[in-house]
């Protein structure tokens, strides 16, 4: 009487085991196909084929959109490719959209389905030495408050670290993200020009060493040579097209600066 329901379970377990399997077989085909199509975006952008990597985009929306991947992805998985294939969708839609800020966001989708997919060996971690390299201009520059050098190099820092963000929201915990924004909002303020050298530089200091943590619990493999043109290129385009914008808030400040000189009663 007793092997009645031993047996029962094994034969349950002979039914349900299968469908488990076939059922994640199907959730890592759909992922596979997801990366895929995202390197396909990011080639077609790459070649200025706007058109067909729209088509391929709308495609990933509607095969995401399926669900064939559920029970392998977690919220912020789901939420972020989401958001990905939205983003690319709106720029891919707008002809004043320049032409690099296309590839920006298709490198973004790319770099965060590798790192969905991937152990180890993340793409987004071959960024390190353009994101870690900004540290020893910022710490020169932010000494001479003169400097437009420092807004430069700042906003070359933010739009690559902002290229990467979804992705290291996968691999790396929410509160080490946490305690990096904060540090990149407080140097944002206008408050922190007013600080004094020492408090600035040990403010750039913390965000250095905790980007640098992030970027050494990676094991990195080879950049891609078309993801590293794409980094290169990018740079550049962001280091032109933003010095004006460093140097406008630059001259906002000095310009501040020289109005509460010039309101400042004299004795």
């Amino acid at each position: 009487m007793k092997r009645k329901p031993i047996v029962m379970i094994l034969l349950l377990f002979l039914v349900i085991h299968p469908t488990v399997a076939k059922g994640e077989e199907t959730a890592a085909k759909a992922l596979n196909e997801l990366t895929e199509l995202s390197d396909s975006i990011f080639q077609l952008t790459r070649q200025a084929k706007y058109d067909e990597a729209l088509q391929v985009a709308l495609y990933v929306e509607k095969t995401f959109k399926a669900g064939n991947w559920r029970g392998t992805l977690s919220h912020t998985q789901v939420r972020q490719i989401t958001l990905g294939y939205q983003d690319i969708i709106k720029v891919l839609q707008q002809k004043n959209v320049d032409d690099r800020e296309k590839l920006r966001y298709a490198s973004q989708f790319r770099m965060l389905l590798d790192a969905i997919q991937s152990d180890s060996e993340p793409l987004w971690g071959s960024l390190e030495k353009p994101i870690m390299g900004s540290f020893p201009i910022l710490k020169k520059e932010v000494k001479n408050p003169e400097s437009t050098t420092f807004y430069e190099t700042w906003n070359e820092f933010v739009s690559l670290y902002d290229m990467i963000y979804p992705s290291l929201t996968i691999d790396i915990p929410l509160e080490r993200l946490q305690t990096i924004k904060q540090h990149i909002e407080v140097i944002e303020q206008g408050e922190f020009l007013k600080a004094s050298s020492g408090t600035k530089l040990e403010r750039l200091t913390r965000l250095e060493e905790e980007l640098s943590s992030v970027f050494a619990n990676v094991d990195q493999d080879e950049a891609d040579p078309s993801l590293l043109w794409v980094i290169l290129t990018t740079g550049s385009m962001i280091l032109l097209t933003l010095t004006y914008v460093g140097f406008r808030k630059y001259r906002a400040e000095k310009e501040k600066k020289q109005k509460r000189q010039a309101d400042y009663p004299k004795s």
